[in-house]
């Protein structure tokens, strides 16, 4: 049922919050096959919450191109949702997935950030504003 994905995910996150990313990692992917199967589910938003915590955790554990595969995705369900929620991570995550590739492409990586930094401005998010300006916009002197 949803109720025993999201508690399941809840879990994900308490082990990758405690560094246990491949941990993580097998849970959410658990809980993204077990949503997948749900022939009704009511809250779609539990599936971005999904995708988002996989692309992070991927990426914490330098998983950089299957983050970035999980963070198009996501995007791309917010988009189909027509909601905000988690879309500014997503994207954020994205630009900095890209950015810890050997071969990053500036423009893309500066593209997310831009997008991230638009979508915390309209809704008024100044932590992750200034997370962005500073880790981001002042380093690389954009």
């Amino acid at each position: 049922s949803e109720r025993e994905i999201d508690i399941m995910q809840t879990m994900a996150i308490f082990h990758g919050e405690n560094k246990e990313y491949e941990k993580s990692i097998t849970i959410l992917r658990r809980c993204l096959n077990n949503f997948n199967k749900l022939d009704f589910p009511r809250d779609k938003e539990i599936k971005l919450k999904i995708i988002f915590n996989l692309a992070k955790n991927l990426g914490l554990a330098n998983q950089h191109e299957e983050a970035i595969k999980y963070n198009d995705m996501g995007i791309q369900l917010a988009i189909n949702l027509n909601t905000l929620y988690l879309l500014g991570e997503l994207y954020y995550g994205q630009g900095w997935n890209l950015l810890k590739l050997k071969q990053y492409n500036k423009e893309d990586v500066d593209n997310n950030m831009k997008k991230a930094l638009f979508i915390f401005e309209l809704t008024k998010n100044e932590k992750k504003l200034q997370i962005i300006k500073e880790e981001y916009f002042e380093k690389h002197n954009c």
